[in-house]
């Protein structure tokens, strides 16, 4: 039996699943980042194929969830369904983002410094000291730029998937209530 569908269970709900989401993205992430510590062609292939398995991965799970979901609570239409996977989406773009800002800050407080000394020599020649003194003010801020474009980057493709799996899941026939029959003779 289905329970009853209220706005309370969906946000509840929603939050669970974000995070089991949000789980399977970073692990995904930290994945890729270790196929990119091993640098040329192998690296940057593997890279490649771990970010499209990411893709996939999470365009299952997002599916299965809003089935889940679907499955769960009586009365969940199409509208109410694609709510909740932009629900769904809201909160794991935000730990996705959350994991971002934490990585960068605390576990890997050094990539920029490697970042920016990787630029020094490679564009050493086309900076002046007035690119240079711009670079190095703006780093302190890199982290929080770089979640907002993570949380960006998630919220939009968990919009892309709500809205292509929630049609799919919820198969809305306006003529199921309809005791009417068309015979065909």
């Amino acid at each position: 039996m289905k329970k009853d569908f209220t706005s309370g269970d969906s946000w509840n709900n929603a939050a669970i699943a974000g995070l089991i989401l949000a789980v399977v993205t970073i692990a995904m992430e930290t994945v890729g980042g270790l196929c990119g510590k091993l640098g040329g062609f192998t690296g940057s292939f593997l890279g490649f194929i771990v970010w499209a398995g990411k893709l996939i991965l999470c365009a299952l799970v997002f599916s299965k969830l809003l089935k889940r979901f679907h499955n769960e609570y009586a009365d969940v239409d199409y509208s109410r369904l694609q709510r909740y996977g932009l629900k769904l989406a809201l909160f794991s773009s935000l730990l996705v983002a959350a994991w971002s800002i934490i990585n960068l800050l605390y576990i890997k407080p050094d990539a920029f410094e490697d970042m920016m000394d990787v630029m020094r020599t490679s564009y050493s020649s086309m900076m002046d000291s007035n690119t240079e003194a711009a670079m190095e003010k703006m780093l302190p801020k890199m982290p929080f730029y770089l979640a907002i474009g993570s949380f960006i980057y998630c919220f939009i493709w968990g919009w892309l998937y709500s809205t292509l799996f929630s049609r799919s899941t919820a198969n809305d026939d306006p003529f199921a209530d309809s005791e009417e029959t068309i015979d065909n003779q």
